[in-house]
């Protein structure tokens, strides 16, 4: 805003953080037009005076009598408002930082504008989190962006200040600002001997738990084949149980020995050897951090009381009904889980824990992410996915850190027992190479340094 590079910013939160922070930049409050359910046309007043820059608070201000803030009030924006944002997409681009798309009022305001034609002339940008799913409503309108020659564009971002640092950086006029602004600077990491803290120091749990043993060697295949796709069409074609993943060395594999090379024999074998595997090769995705991945998986499905489903690119431990209950996600005091399964409309929907690997602070950590899981396809109807995907999001809404750390312990439960650590092999066999972890109960957390 100090620089003129952003003349007009939209917000549905309630608070005053925008405007603190650019008072403070800005030196006071004379250069920001801020406006709000009660005063909508302050906007269009200094946009016909060439007042910049402003601020439009789409539902309110926590300090307005006016607010919007339950779902009822929410479908229905207030008309002078909606006209203005449909107005401010006509005269400039737009970046969507931070926000969902959730409420239909806003999203029918910006498809309202789309629907005008000649909109978004500085282009339009929607940033998402790396592993955030968009609202279909969001792709929808997003689509209908490019088709209509639109320079629309789904950006991943891992956070807000991550994503303006980068910005500052980047844009000549504010790259020596960067300096001023704490917390800015990525941050770099590095190795630290810890002292002892003198006082309790509270922790945070995170989702990761650690793989702190992994197979040191697997199966080496030289022949001619191509890439992983190829692979894959190969294992399954020979119907033989094994795991395998092209790497730079050849094919990497798991499984007896036999089946390994009758797999593989119709593309000329010239090599059946061993690999080591070093942790240098788990330290980016590579093919033998894929092989891991896909043989650790398939170790978790042998654990009693789970399952393993894959959608699309992600893989979801499921519980069995038969061994698992709600109970064994809650304590005495917290009851995180009701039910573990069910059907919305026609959606069937789980529990599930989205599960991925990965490597970091020199160990592999398995990661695990509860989620609501639906069975949502082509054929379900738009208002039976509509009702599954918002019963979804109010279940999750519900859970906060004292649910979710009880949540983590079910599923920590059902991987790892009450042990310590548990070891799990992918095949369980005597002969050829097998894949086993050891997996600690205990997850990653964060403390005091010093």
């Amino acid at each position: 805003m100090k620089t003129s590079f952003c003349r007009a910013a939209w917000t549905t939160n309630f608070d005053r953080t925008l405007e603190d922070a650019a008072f403070r930049i800005m030196g006071g409050s004379s250069g920001l037009v801020v406006a709000d359910l009660a005063e909508p046309k302050k906007i269009r007043q200094a946009w016909s005076e060439e007042r910049w820059p402003t601020y439009g608070k789409l539902h309110g201000d926590y300090q307005s009598e006016r607010l919007k803030n339950i779902a009822i009030e929410l479908r229905e924006q207030d008309a002078e408002m909606r006209a203005c944002l449909i107005d401010g997409c006509k005269r400039h681009g737009l970046a969507v930082v931070g926000y969902s798309g959730r409420d239909a009022s806003i999203l029918e305001a910006l498809n309202a504008a789309l629907s005008a034609g000649g909109s978004f002339p500085g282009g339009l940008f929607w940033f998402k989190r790396y592993q955030a799913e968009l609202y279909p409503a969001v792709t929808a309108f997003m689509n209908e962006a490019s088709a209509q020659g639109i320079d629309a564009h789904i950006v991943e971002a891992e956070t807000f200040d991550e994503l303006f640092a980068d910005i500052l950086r980047f844009l000549p006029e504010t790259e020596k600002e960067i300096s001023r602004l704490a917390g800015a600077t990525r941050p770099r990491l590095a190795k630290i001997i810890s002292r002892p803290s003198i006082k309790n120091t509270p922790a945070i749990r995170t989702n990761a738990l650690p793989v702190v043993s992994y197979p040191a060697i697997c199966r080496l295949v030289a022949c001619e084949i191509g890439a992983s796709d190829e692979v894959q069409a190969a294992i399954q074609k020979s119907g033989l149980d094994i795991i395998a993943m092209r790497a730079k060395p050849g094919v990497l594999a798991f499984g007896r020995d036999g089946d390994i090379r009758k797999a593989f024999e119709a593309f000329k074998i010239t090599t059946f050897d061993t690999h080591a595997i070093s942790p240098a090769q788990l330290a980016a995705p590579t093919g033998t951090r894929a092989l891991f991945r896909d043989a650790i998986f398939r170790a978790l499905a042998r654990r009693p009381g789970l399952q393993i489903h894959r959608r699309g690119t992600r893989e979801y431990l499921l519980p069995n009904p038969a061994l698992v209950k709600p109970t064994d996600f809650n304590t005495p005091d917290i009851k995180s889980v009701d039910r573990l399964s069910g059907i919305i409309g026609s959606v069937a929907w789980s529990e599930a824990c989205a599960i991925r690997l990965d490597y970091r602070f020199d160990a592999l950590w398995l990661l695990l992410q509860p989620r609501v899981l639906l069975d949502i396809s082509d054929a379900t109807p738009v208002r039976d996915a509509d009702q599954a995907r918002e019963f979804a999001r109010e279940r999750r809404a519900r859970r906060r850190n004292r649910e979710t750390n009880a949540l983590l312990d079910g599923w920590t439960r059902l991987i790892a027992g009450s042990d310590a650590s548990v070891k799990i092999r992918a095949f369980d066999i005597a002969d050829g190479h097998d894949a086993e972890f050891e997996i600690c109960r205990v997850a990653g957390f964060s403390g005091a340094a010093a």
